[in-house]
């Protein structure tokens, strides 16, 4: 007999009992749910039973879902998992700061389960594609593992925002090339909730540089088209 394939783990962080069994209802059927009624108890279940995504409450007690992400975000134990954020919060104006805060998406409440579950299934499609894409950049000193999303220079680990990752990456991977500014923009706009142009560009190479201080020597900047990662 076949063995049979293992689910991918979805964790709910949701106060609200009856939504709880909704959504334990509806996605349990394709995925094994992990519930968690407040924001502690659900950084607690990202880290030790690694979700392959988070639904995320924002009025939440204790933690609010929005300190929860924040916190999400920062610790490179969940970092990658995707947050989407179920709000009563509808407002655009809501929904901006959700997505500032690194969520991937954000779906008002009430809402349609088939819509939910369309939504769930392209984030994790995206995130699955996103970790198996591309082989480890190594190029010098630098080491780039894109399945974890992880950077190391001279063996010391670096922490970088996705956009940050995602640029240097681009740009060691053509090591020696120079890479315009448009192609730049496409390899971070996939995950990007922010505008991304020619100026944010430079704000991100700046951080990069400040984060690592050897990619003043690596990271060079070709007027008017683009960069170049100088081995």
């Amino acid at each position: 007999m076949a063995a049979q394939l293992q689910k991918q783990k979805i964790l709910v962080i949701e106060d609200n009992e009856d939504t709880r069994r909704f959504l334990q209802q509806v996605l349990g059927k394709d995925y094994e749910v992990i519930l968690a009624d407040n924001a502690v108890l659900g950084i607690d279940f990202a880290r030790n039973q690694n979700p392959d995504l988070i639904l995320l409450d924002i009025m939440l007690p204790h933690l609010s879902g929005l300190d929860a992400c924040q916190l999400l975000k920062k610790d490179p134990r969940t970092a990658r998992i995707p947050v989407i954020f179920l709000s009563a919060k509808s407002k655009v104006s809501d929904i901006t700061s959700g997505l500032q805060l690194g969520a991937d998406d954000y779906i008002p409440k009430p809402f349609d389960y088939k819509e939910l579950l369309a939504r769930v299934g392209a984030r994790l499609r995206a995130n699955a594609a996103k970790g198996t894409a591309g082989d480890p950049v190594m190029v010098g000193d630098l080491a780039i593992d894109p399945a974890g999303r992880t950077v190391k220079y001279r063996n010391r680990n670096v922490e970088l925002t996705l956009t940050e990752f995602d640029i240097l990456r681009r740009l060691a991977t053509s090591a020696g090339e120079t890479v315009t500014r448009k192609d730049i923009i496409e390899a971070v706009r996939h995950h990007s909730k922010k505008a991304i142009n020619d100026r944010t560009i430079d704000v991100h190479i700046r951080a990069i540089r400040k984060k690592i201080p050897e990619m003043q020597k690596h990271l060079t900047s070709v007027y008017g088209v683009g960069y170049r990662y100088d081995k």
